[in-house]
């Protein structure tokens, strides 16, 4: 059984490219344009792995939707990758780092990313799990 990836993003070109090179990897990919969104198919598709943007309605939507993740029973142990371009957008002076309580995600990957890399990052993530 192929491996499931939940892809949330406001950017639908960055959606749809992502969701096609993961599914000809072998992925079986869900998607999703906001975090409310995100957080009913992650309870309901129990993906292997979810990606998931920071700025989408608000600039910090994604990690409000990583807390109720972490909180959430069905979700807790779903692994999430998340997606920034916050730093450059805030000009933050400050890398991001994951923690259990503000920000509980396995990695902080920087925008833009090629669909390579981010098949790449998730393939090592759930070869840990």
């Amino acid at each position: 059984m192929a491996e499931r990836v939940l892809i949330v993003d406001d950017d639908k070109d960055f959606v749809e490219i992502n969701k096609t090179a993961f599914e000809t990897a072998g992925y079986e990919v869900l998607t999703a344009y906001d975090g409310e969104e995100g957080f009913q198919k992650a309870s309901k598709g129990k993906p292997d792995a979810i990606v998931l943007d920071v700025m989408m309605k608000t600039k910090t939507e994604g990690f409000d939707v990583a807390q109720k993740l972490h909180k959430d029973e069905a979700t807790r142990l779903i692994p999430v990758l998340m997606l920034t371009g916050i730093r450059q957008e805030m000009k933050l002076p400050f890398t991001l780092e994951p923690d259990d309580d503000y920000m509980p995600v396995v990695e902080f990957i920087e925008k833009p990313i090629t669909p390579e890399r981010l098949i790449e990052k998730v393939k090592q993530l759930l070869e840990k799990k």
